[in-house]
């Protein structure tokens, strides 16, 4: 009898494991980075001429008559060609102003005053006009008035508020020493702000409403 030799394999050896793509990314991954310090509301707050700095141009329709609000910081154009001298008639109920062509002046004289317009911007690029008393006849003009009209000779080359003081009867200026920002004039002409400003309030004859309002005839 012929034995067979039975032949038991050997165990195969393991195949050797074959990582795909380069090692390093199998790499752990970095440390998580440091979380970022809170920005500071300083960081965040728009500057005042936000506008300026995005290129936004704002349309000029309309130009405001009105002394400066007691809060707000104010400029004036430098130059002649800024201001003039006019009659005007305010409307004490509810402040609006009109500009009366001097030939109606005597016969308006209760009713106007002279005045001298300036031309003003806040910080935030908004044009005013600004009227002021201008001297009468005599010569003379009160304390509001002439301190008014110091605070906007100083308001063209500084930043000024302008605040009622009624224990001394006149304005007391307060100018800002740290604000260097120039102003940013638009482009408009000041006969160009002036008409946008009395569009529609200009007195030119006796039979305009405002006149016979005034005097009882409506």
């Amino acid at each position: 009898m012929t034995l067979s030799t039975a032949v038991t394999s050997a165990p195969a050896t393991p195949a050797a494991v074959i990582l795909a793509g380069p090692l390093d990314s199998f790499a752990l991954p970095p440390a998580a980075s440091a979380i970022p310090a809170p920005l500071s509301l300083q960081q965040l707050a728009l500057p005042q001429n936000f506008g300026v700095l995005a290129g936004i141009k704002k349309a000029i329709v309309s130009v405001p008559i009105r002394k400066p609000s007691n809060q707000a910081y104010v400029r004036v154009r430098a130059g002649e060609d800024w201001r003039f001298q006019c009659a005007m008639l305010q409307l004490k109920e509810d402040g609006e102003c009109y500009l009366v062509l001097p030939h109606l002046y005597t016969e308006l004289a209760n009713e106007v005053r002279p005045k001298v317009v300036y031309t003003g911007i806040n910080r935030d690029g908004s044009v005013f006009l600004w009227p002021i008393n201008a001297p009468g006849e005599d010569g003379r003009l009160d304390a509001w008035s002439e301190s008014a009209h110091v605070a906007a000779q100083m308001a063209e080359t500084h930043w000024i508020r302008l605040v009622a003081n009624r224990t001394v009867g006149a304005y007391d200026v307060l100018e800002a020493s740290q604000l260097a920002e120039t102003p940013h004039w638009p482009d408009k002409s000041f006969e160009e702000l002036v008409q946008i400003a009395f569009k529609g309030r200009v007195i030119e004859h006796l039979d305009h409403p405002i006149v016979k309002r005034l005097r009882g005839e409506i």
